[in-house]
């Protein structure tokens, strides 16, 4: 396990042990310790430097405020799932049973955030947000109200998605998905509203992880109907950029159309600028006013000056981590079964709003017995019933070899 004690003047440190960002000042008793279930390495692995980032601002402006429950400060425990449910059920059963955390963020595919809860943190009452699972089946995991997440479904990318492939004059695609919760859910979401809007899906195709050629697989869809365009659900490390290359060295495509799993500047970069050039995609966006994106985008950068505080899903785990740390203070208590009633007592509406960074402010109302409503880097967070948050997805485009945003959009 990788632990993180996240201090004012937090420093990374590689030890024999291991990973340790220690905290610097007077040393608090008892640390809260929160589990943090990321995908280091595997088809996610692009992701997970920024991602781990937002979380890690997120903590260490709360231990910088003077941290929660009378001084106690946050201490992260991240695993490593590899990207595989297997592996992310194994150690999530250790932050759970052995690290004893308190509240878990992520995992952050789909897939894994049911496997994780269905065999570990539901039956243990441990509440989890992800910052990236999409998946609409996310939302019919029996929880017993643990199970959250900072990133919109795919019902509402797949809906998205279809608006703007038809707004670029597309009326026949192929769709090629993941094998897996996230793909099929979110082609399936993509295809009905597609079909809705007069367009017309000339074949689809899930395909399975690493495979070394998806030539046959390609040929095969851009034989079918005479599709304009190819609807690529994927990650980049786990056959998306294959796919990608595959697509443009036998010129089966020329036309591509991707989603949040492939919104990575390493796609542009293993696959080329010139042939990507013009492709657009959807992800989950931001609803934040432009003064609180400002003020996280600020501090991100200040803190880490090579990532991006732009990239998927990164604004999404930081409002996981700083929800996780409000519902703590909240609660008064570091109890699983406290923390997870707190939730949308400090994430949903009414209440004093507070924004990114405002960890001491609202610790203050809170202690006044205000009620309080976070609403943060990438929006208000609004949980419902489903523990789904609410919020807006946005339309990016490669242009001159870099992804850029050109919307964000509710509908």
């Amino acid at each position: 396990m990788i632990q993180l004690a996240l201090g004012r003047r937090a420093a990374l440190v590689l030890g024999a042990g291991g990973l340790a960002w220690p905290a610097v000042g007077r040393a608090q008793s008892e640390p809260v310790r929160i589990g943090a279930i990321l995908s280091a390495s595997g088809g996610l692995a692009a992701f997970t430097p920024p991602i781990r980032a937002g979380i890690g601002l997120a903590l260490e402006e709360v231990n910088a405020a003077g941290g929660l429950l009378g001084g106690r400060r946050l201490q992260l425990v991240e695993a490593d799932d590899q990207t595989n449910p297997q592996v992310a059920v194994s150690v999530a059963t250790r932050l759970v049973q052995a690290d004893n955390v308190s509240a878990i963020i992520g995992p952050m595919a789909s897939g894994i955030t049911i496997a994780v809860a269905n065999a570990v943190t539901v039956p243990a009452g441990v509440p989890i947000i992800s910052p990236s699972a999409t998946a609409p089946a996310v939302s019919q995991i029996q929880d017993n109200d643990t199970v959250f997440r900072t990133a919109v479904p795919d019902d509402l990318q797949g809906q998205v998605l279809a608006r703007v492939v038809r707004e670029r004059g597309i009326e026949r695609a192929a769709v090629m998905a993941i094998n897996n919760d996230y793909g099929r859910g979110l082609a399936n979401a993509f295809s009905t509203s597609f079909q809705a809007r007069g367009g017309t899906v000339t074949a689809s195709q899930n395909f399975e992880e690493n495979r070394p050629s998806y030539r046959a697989e390609l040929q095969t869809l851009a034989g079918r109907g005479g599709p304009q365009a190819l609807v690529l659900i994927a990650y980049p490390a786990s056959g998306g950029n294959t796919i990608l290359r595959n697509a443009i060295e036998n010129a089966f495509f020329t036309r591509f159309v991707l989603t949040d799993g492939m919104r990575d500047q390493s796609v542009v970069e293993a696959v080329g600028a010139r042939p990507l050039a013009g492709s657009i995609g959807t992800a989950p966006g931001s609803a934040a006013t432009p003064e609180q994106r400002a003020k996280y985008e600020a501090a991100f950068r200040r803190a880490n000056p090579n990532l991006d505080p732009g990239g998927a899903f990164v604004a999404q785990a930081y409002d996981a981590a700083y929800v996780i740390a409000l519902a703590i203070q909240r609660a008064g208590s570091a109890e699983r079964a406290a923390i997870r009633a707190a939730i949308r007592e400090v994430a949903n509406a009414p209440g004093e709003v507070v924004g990114p960074g405002e960890f001491a402010r609202a610790r203050d109302l809170l202690a006044r017995g205000a009620a309080i409503n976070y609403e943060g880097a990438s929006g208000p967070i609004e949980f419902n019933q489903h523990g789904d948050a609410q919020g807006r997805i946005e339309v990016w485009e490669i242009q001159d070899g870099r992804i850029v945003t050109i919307a964000n959009v509710s509908e």
